[in-house]
């Protein structure tokens, strides 16, 4: 069961990472779309987190198991980015990659909850089995420097025809019966209110909506501006930082036992700010250090507020509603927060372009990175210091 569960997930990353590290520069540099474009063709994730969890929930109320829904998804996902491949109009682009995020956002939330369904000890298990989206991150990252691709459409093709072969490995997947998904009626009722009036679980919604705004930066704007500056091989260096996840995944049992959840989350949204003025620095041959720094912390930044959350919520919450808090965190990750982040990010990256065509980078990473601390500060004030996972 552990295998098949790291092989969904590895298949999964496989897909969001082939177009997720590179497309910036691809649209930058080959097709020439402005950074407000760029971060509105990143913001669809956020469209598709805040649209698609009450439908989702509906569909799950009317009896589709998790990994039926999984393969239709990824079909319609998948032959949407292949469409992308053949595109170079702006309105096209946003057309085709709104659909695919429409259909595969929801995966994410889809995927947590099957593993927490057919894992007996969900927080010592899924930790091993989500490591896989990490290796299989970074290696997608490696081939991309490997191949020369990054500012190519090749990378975009090949997630098209891997969501492809992902829909098909999901109607093999282990039978998940549905269980009632996200609505919006549901958080409405007692029990949620009874959830959502413990000062902690605010507190949290609120750091993940705060941590989209520098995580948008990283997503959309790291690799062009590694390519800008002159660092060969980008894509391959930025897979250190997956690489070190890896070690950080894997340590997560022994971190949740040895730290409070606080703890946890407040270094991981410290590490968000703090390695965009790493960024804002470092430069190839001066300094240069800082940039690797930047990047390794990826795990701490991602996996620390990401899987902490989704356990903790899982834990929080009675079983019935397990899709229903599943599918929230993915709302309050991806969703309005994300939006916002997109759209600051390729509004700053717009208005700090340079007459030579370069940018100001220092102006522009001293947005994510001073977000990222003020709310690893507000989180570690306001959070009760009695919460555990």
């Amino acid at each position: 069961m552990r295998t098949r569960l790291s092989l969904l997930l590895f298949l999964q990353f496989a897909v969001w990472s082939s177009w997720l590290i590179n497309l910036g520069t691809y649209l930058l540099d080959s097709l020439h779309f402005t950074g407000f474009q760029v971060g509105m063709i990143y913001a669809t994730n956020a469209i598709a987190a805040t649209v698609t969890p009450p439908l989702m929930g509906w569909l799950a109320d009317r009896s589709y198991a998790s990994e039926r829904m999984m393969g239709v998804l990824n079909t319609i996902g998948g032959l949407a980015l292949i469409a992308c491949y053949f595109t170079t109009s702006f309105a096209w682009f946003y057309g085709w990659m709104l659909l695919f995020n429409l259909c595969f956002i929801p995966t994410f939330s889809l995927a947590a909850a099957m593993c927490f369904y057919h894992l007996e000890r969900p927080a010592q298990e899924y930790p091993l089995i989500r490591v896989w989206g990490t290796v299989s991150f970074m290696i997608v990252g490696v081939l991309l420097s490997v191949f020369g691709i990054e500012n190519s459409p090749v990378p975009v093709l090949c997630g098209g025809f891997g969501a492809l072969v992902l829909a098909g490995y999901s109607f093999f997947l282990p039978h998940t019966p549905p269980e009632p998904g996200f609505n919006w009626a549901t958080l409405r009722g007692e029990e949620v209110r009874g959830i959502f009036r413990e000062r902690g679980m605010v507190v949290l919604v609120i750091a993940l909506l705060a941590s989209c705004i520098p995580s948008a930066f990283y997503y959309s704007f790291l690799n062009p501006f590694l390519n800008e500056v002159g660092w060969t091989a980008a894509a391959a260096k930025m897979a250190l930082g997956q690489f070190f996840e890896i070690a950080v995944v894997l340590a997560m049992p022994f971190i949740f036992r040895r730290f409070r959840f606080r703890s946890i989350i407040f270094w991981g949204l410290m590490a968000w700010g703090l390695r965009y003025f790493a960024f804002g620095i470092g430069r190839p041959g001066e300094q240069e250090w800082l940039l690797y720094a930047g990047i390794v912390v990826q795990g701490v930044a991602f996996a620390w507020i990401i899987i902490a959350a989704q356990i903790y919520v899982n834990n929080r919450v009675p079983p019935y509603l397990r899709n229903t808090a599943q599918g929230f965190i993915s709302f309050a990750n991806l969703g309005l927060g994300a939006f916002l982040g997109s759209w600051i990010a390729g509004e700053t990256v717009s208005a700090n372009l340079l007459a030579d065509g370069s940018h100001d980078w220092w102006a522009i990473w001293r947005v994510p990175g001073l977000v990222g601390v003020t709310a690893a500060v507000f989180f570690y004030v306001a959070f009760p210091r009695s919460g555990r996972l």
